[in-house]
């Protein structure tokens, strides 16, 4: 039998587990229930569990806390948080501790039932759990990261810098960075320009707006640089590139058999 100890000081949240746990996994015995750190540390010394689920918010010693002293007795012991806080501080704190894993309230079942079965059933089998500590942070950074390019879809026609988008994501502009290289292969710096590039691209096909508007709405203040910036981009200035889709619009209505009479160009529309 799995032998599992649940520490929360909500009396709801410790049932609301136990309903869980009894429902989808028999192998499981809940030997006890802590509603502090303080228990959950003499729990764990008197009854020995396999696995604890532990909240981080808790008065007098916290979850944090009470997983660190456990840790350093019992590293064997596997200790999943529970918080209601999506907090990265929070998880690096765990980290540095060695917490197995980290659950945001509200608690869904399946999630539960799938860590019992990672923390105890794949133990029994004798399966190694590898990178056991970066498991939980992983949806943590991807789900942040995602949050992190949104924002600069959103925004990137400001002046943004990747500091504005770390402090939005709650992640450090260094850390913000590596994700950056590793998710997308390039730096913040030329995302934000493709960003822009592509943006560009669509108003000099699609409208007739001047090159120095195009440049002003994209955050740049000189449009001389923005047409040296779109030319490194394209290999063509914004003028040649505007210039060259029109003319391709042109011969394919005049190579069209089915369009009678003769094209004709409305400022930007061909007619």
């Amino acid at each position: 039998m799995c032998r599992v100890l649940l520490v929360d000081d909500e009396y709801l949240e410790r049932e609301a587990l136990k309903i869980i746990i009894g429902k989808n996994a028999d192998y499981v015995d809940i030997i006890k229930e802590a509603a502090s750190g303080d228990e959950a540390v003499e729990l764990t010394e008197t009854f020995n569990p396999d696995i604890i689920f532990m909240d981080i918010k808790m008065p007098g010693m916290d979850g944090l806390e009470a997983a660190k002293i456990i840790k350093e007795k019992h590293c064997d012991k596997k200790i999943i948080l529970l918080t209601a806080y999506n907090d990265f501080n929070l998880a690096q704190k765990a980290i540095r501790i060695n917490i197995d894993d980290y659950v945001l309230k509200p608690i869904r079942g399946k999630k539960i039932i799938n860590l019992l079965e990672k923390y105890y059933i794949s133990d029994q089998g004798d399966l190694n759990v590898k990178n056991k500590k970066s498991v939980f942070l992983e949806e943590f950074y991807t789900k942040e990261f995602s949050k992190a390019i949104k924002y600069i879809q959103d925004n990137f026609q400001n002046s943004i810098t990747l500091t504005d988008v770390a402090n939005h994501v709650n992640l450090s502009t260094s850390y913000l960075s590596k994700l950056f290289k590793k998710e997308l292969q390039m730096k913040f710096s030329v995302f934000l320009t493709n960003c822009k590039m592509e943006r560009a691209r669509e108003l000099l096909e699609n409208t007739d707006e001047s090159i120095l508007n195009i440049s002003i709405e994209l955050g740049y203040n000189e449009s001389n640089y923005f047409s040296k910036v779109f030319r490194k981009k394209y290999g063509e200035t914004p003028s040649n590139y505007r210039k060259r889709k029109k003319e391709e619009r042109i011969k394919k209505l005049k190579d069209n058999p089915l369009r009678p009479g003769v094209v004709k160009m409305n400022g930007n529309w061909c007619i």
